[in-house]
């Protein structure tokens, strides 16, 4: 990873994940500009790529050949990565209002820019009124996959039909591909507005297209536009109505609302831009893809959002070093390839157009050649790096040899018949959004409280922002982090009291938090017969360590996310009311670590579980011989308590990570539906057993 960003004096902005700032990404993390900090904000991890979306849909490519992972690259090119969408630009302020995407209270934060290129992809046209309770528009492409098990219900019967609209080069390639993926016994039948021979890009195929349509059993109908879907059918302008049981609209794009609302220069609603694709009369404000309308217009494909990011590579760059840049030429024209569906392709560009095998195998080698640039194996990447969050903690050898004996997380006091207890932890930066890293903190630091079935009061918060030469850009950091410490604060029902603050190399995050109980729950006390049971899975240290090695797990840390951030209050309450003897919280040690403190000098052992239940992604990450760098270190403290573990994932340090408890198997069953109603996904790890038995 590069270390741009530390010591920077000026930032650079990307948002959204179209093509344009994904090649800046790309850009950044091969040759980066320093003293300049990298933010990209999107709303999600991982990003679909269109071209590939039809192959998808026909079978010719799997799911996750689809994506692209933001995340990964961003990590790769030293960025922050804030999960967010814009809501608003300020021009005089420079600074964009983010809606982030990982929020407990509707957050927004603002963000400040030196310069900003604005990739966010238009939002679907509503082009008619629709009642059709199956209707999906193809863009945004994560809601139509989202949907796809939807559509494949509704087209399983025989005779089932599909009404594509939209006469494009989008369009066309759905009606094909959908024809495939649901087989000649389905009904498809592509509407398109305008003649094919309207369309510049489409032209000279337009007798092709129609000769594989009819060849296909497509049905087609030109010069007629939708104006109303009912709840089974489209009604055409002409009076005629077709039977729907799905409605597929590739129509054209409409702007999002953040334009308006930002009050910027449009075309048409669609942000006007000049030759060097920056907003009219915004010199640091820079725009791409769906959402411009060009100086010289042109088409909206992925062929000129690719070549606007090329250019934009060069542009800002020189910009931001000062040097003047050369204008944006547009292609007139370009080569288009449509994909059949049955292993052929139409290419056409101008005059030409032409039908073969060979063509879609083009089509294949440039879509593939094209994501190849994006994965993180095929970019150099500095491996051996030692992990962050939980897994930099020392090892629990080294605090064995300093602290010789039990070593409590949290300091005990006795108050009359209540107890009182402080602890305080802190995290580096696992993820490089500060807000994230606030909330994440925060929810870390809780943990020992719960484990103990206590309460949480108050905390106190040292947050320690990456060092800058530029005040604003460590007051934008700080002031994220705050918020997300303050969110998290809210959503645990913890008085925030107060805090300190630091400019750092590194930056990191300290939680000081005080909690009380009635009665306190030990973290040793497991007796021979308990079952040992967690209130989730594992192998969180896994998953980022195959981000840092280039794998593709960009969804499945999105979604451990969102489960990182549950609060186990109610469930450490529960477990507390019904006297389970024993609960901890599995952080960077592992579970095999932990469960060694829970039951180190007792005389009893575990008899495992056969299996241990994972995170998505973790299974396939261990095959592949990914571990976390703390790996090696919780294996030798573990000792002879992870023997016969069914997975090496038990010695996984865990940042954010469950409960763990030792209840007595007439009490477990209770205790796991409490869980299971809290929306958990409790697992049994296994039964505690003397050494002898």
């Amino acid at each position: 990873m590069n270390n741009t960003s530390q010591n920077a004096a000026q930032v650079l902005v990307l948002v959204g994940a179209g093509h344009a700032n994904i090649a800046l990404i790309r850009r950044f993390a091969m040759e980066p500009l320093v003293g300049t900090r990298l933010v990209v904000v999107n709303p999600y991890s991982v990003t679909p790529y269109s071209g590939m979306l039809p192959g998808f849909l026909s079978g010719q490519y799997r799911e996750d050949e689809l994506f692209i992972d933001i995340a990964r690259l961003c990590k790769q090119a030293g960025a922050r990565f804030i999960r967010g969408s814009l809501t608003k630009v300020d021009t005089g302020l420079r600074q964009l209002t983010i809606r982030h995407q990982v929020r407990f209270n509707q957050t927004e934060l603002q963000i400040g820019f030196d310069a900003c290129v604005l990739n966010t992809g238009a939002v679907p046209g509503h082009d008619f009124p629709t009642k059709h309770p199956h209707y999906y528009p193809v863009k945004p492409i994560r809601e139509l996959l989202t949907a796809l098990p939807q559509i494949d219900q509704q087209m399983s019967p025989d005779g089932a039909s599909m009404v594509v609209v939209g006469g494009g080069a989008g369009g066309i390639e759905l009606a094909f591909a959908f024809r495939t993926r649901f087989g000649n016994a389905a009904r498809v039948t592509l509407i398109s507005k305008r003649r094919f021979e309207a369309d510049a890009a489409l032209s000279a195929a337009a007798k092709w297209i129609r000769r594989v349509l009819v060849d296909r059993g497509i049905t087609c109908i030109e010069g007629q536009a939708v104006v109303e879907a009912t709840e089974n059918s489209v009604v055409l302008s002409d009076g005629r109505s077709v039977a729907a049981d799905v409605i597929c609209a590739a129509t054209p794009v409409h702007p999002p609302d953040w334009i308006l609302d930002s009050a910027l220069p449009t075309d048409q609603g669609f942000l006007a831009v000049n030759n060097f694709l920056q907003v009219q009369n915004q010199s640091s404000l820079f725009a791409a893809g769906d959402i411009v309308s060009l100086a010289s217009p042109r088409g909206r494909s992925g062929v000129m959002a690719v070549r606007a990011g090329q250019y934009l590579a060069d542009a800002i760059w020189k910009r931001l070093q000062g040097t003047t840049p050369y204008p944006f030429k547009p292609q007139k024209r370009w080569l288009t390839l449509l994909n059949l569906g049955n292993g052929s392709a139409i290419a056409t560009k101008g005059r030409f157009a032409l039908e073969s095998p060979h063509l879609l195998r083009l089509k294949d080698r440039i879509d593939r050649q094209f994501m190849q640039r994006f994965q993180g194996r095929s970019m150099q990447f500095e491996h051996g790096m030692r992990c962050e969050g939980c897994a930099a903690k020392l090892s629990g050898q080294t605090l064995q040899a300093v602290f010789p004996g039990v070593f409590e997380d949290a300091a005990i006091e006795n108050l009359e018949g209540r107890m009182r207890v402080r602890s305080i932890d802190a995290l580096t930066y696992l993820v490089n959004d500060p807000y994230v890293m606030g909330a994440l903190s925060v929810r870390h630091a809780m943990s020992d409280i719960w484990a103990m079935g206590a309460r949480p009061t108050q905390c106190l918060s040292l947050i320690g922002i990456q060092r800058a030469n530029n005040e604003p850009l460590e007051a934008d950091e700080f002031q994220q982090c705050v918020s997300g410490v303050k969110d998290a604060s809210k959503r645990y029902e913890v008085s925030l009291a107060g805090g300190h603050s630091l400019a750092l190399e590194q930056p990191l995050v300290a939680i000081s938090i005080e909690g009380e109980a009635d009665r306190l729950i030990p973290k040793q006390g497991a007796r021979p017969g308990d079952e040992v049971w967690l209130t989730g899975p594992i192998g969180s240290g896994v998953l980022f360590a195959a981000e840092a090695a280039g794998e593709p797990v960009g969804q499945a840390i999105d979604r451990w996310l969102h489960q990182a951030l549950e609060s186990l209050f109610a469930a450490s309450q529960a477990a507390s009311a019904l006297g389970v003897h024993a609960m901890t919280d599995v952080t960077g040690f592992g579970l095999a670590g932990h469960l060694k403190e829970m039951l180190d000098g007792s005389g009893c052992g575990l008899s495992w579980a056969d299996n241990i239940e994972m995170f998505e992604g973790v299974s396939i990450a261990l095959a592949r011989g990914i571990r976390s760098s703390a790996h090696h270190e919780n294996q030798i403290y573990a000792g002879k308590f992870g023997d016969s573990a069914p997975s090496s994932v038990v010695f996984d340090p865990q940042t954010c990570g469950p409960l763990m408890v030792a209840v007595c198997p007439t009490k477990a069953s209770t205790l796991i539906n409490q869980w299971t109603t809290l929306g958990l996904s409790p697992q049994r790890i296994g039964s505690i057993t003397t050494e002898t038995s």
